[in-house]
């Protein structure tokens, strides 16, 4: 298990999204973002080259390799929130994204010692090396206890 404690900013950790999949992403737009530049191919095509993801479906995407590969074995109380949340660049089928999760700051709570911030920067980048999303996140996390406490 990770504490508060065990990182530092600066720190990076890098994961790799899957691929969505054109049936994928008109399932989810279908769902949640019924826009036509995500279930139209021909109209997306027209506007972007080819169709596109949602940006809530990249945001989630973006998100799954960093809670299942590393957030399930943290101490984590849970997210505080997205500060300048972008969608730089459409994601297109069939493209992983190279994803890089940067520690900027890490503030123990002056009134709960048990606990304290985390704050990080999420990024990701399509195979041509864009950043297609990034967003800053705060999540509170538990610190490890002291045997003197």
């Amino acid at each position: 298990m990770k504490y508060l404690d065990d990182f530092n900013p600066g720190q990076v950790f890098r994961f790799r999204s899957v691929p969505m999949s054109e049936v994928a992403i008109k399932a989810f737009a279908e769902e949640w973002d019924p826009q036509r530049l995500h279930t139209d191919e021909d109209y997306a095509t027209t506007l972007h080259g080819s169709l596109i993801a949602s940006g809530f479906q990249t945001m989630l995407e973006v998100f799954k390799p960093v809670m299942t590969e590393m957030m399930v074995n943290v101490a984590n109380i849970g997210g505080i929130g997205f500060d300048n949340l972008r969608w730089l660049r459409p994601v297109r089928p069939n493209e992983p994204l190279d994803i890089d999760m940067k520690v900027n700051s890490v503030t123990p709570s002056k009134s709960k010692p048990d606990r304290g911030v985390l704050h990080y920067t999420l990024s990701a980048k399509n195979p041509k090396g864009e950043i297609v999303f990034s967003t800053d996140t705060s999540v509170m996390i538990q610190r490890k206890q002291n045997d003197t406490d």
